[in-house]
């Protein structure tokens, strides 16, 4: 019985450093001139090889923007494809309280939390400021306009924009 206390107890501490160390990569990936500096020897995706540090599945070739904030705690749940481009001040989450079982004269802080994964498809681009809301895929090629607020899932190959974003133009082959 002690040894078992004494693992999970090791197991414990172990976490809280794992989840230390994954906020402090956030904030150096949101933040750090070091990026910048990087990127004038060819290194452009030091911010997403920090993403993957955290546990984010991430393609190859994705940039991300200055200050763009992810769900550090539930990184796990965010995928990210290849050629992707993720603007500066995005925000992608993915997690939100469980608002059904919210009655009047309880405690918000009470609720639990529900947690859904993002993916953003081969392609696409998150412009600057827009919000990714749990439980979203955005389709390869997709564009999602300037501080937009996506909460439903964005059609492949389409421009969308507005809050609630919406669908406000479909991308047509070339010729």
């Amino acid at each position: 019985m002690k040894m078992r206390y004494i693992i999970w107890k090791i197991g414990n501490q172990f976490k809280k450093v794992f989840t230390w160390w994954c906020w402090v990569l956030n904030y150096i990936a949101r933040f750090s001139t070091l990026s910048a500096f990087l990127s004038i020897f060819k290194i452009e995706y030091f911010t997403a090889y920090l993403w993957r540090c955290t546990g984010c599945n991430i393609g190859k070739r994705v940039c991300i923007g200055w200050d763009v904030y992810w769900d550090v705690g539930n990184a796990k749940l965010i995928t990210i494809e290849d050629d992707v481009w993720i603007a500066s001040r995005a925000l992608i989450l993915c997690h939100k309280r469980e608002m059904s079982l919210y009655y009047k004269g309880e405690s918000y802080k009470s609720l639990p939390h529900k947690r859904m994964p993002v993916t953003i498809k081969k392609g696409a681009c998150v412009s600057m400021g827009a919000m990714i809301m749990p439980g979203v895929t955005i389709g390869e090629g997709a564009v999602v306009g300037a501080y937009s607020l996506v909460n439903k899932d964005v059609p492949a190959w389409t421009i969308v924009a507005g809050n609630p974003a919406k669908v406000i133009k479909e991308i047509k082959p070339r010729g």
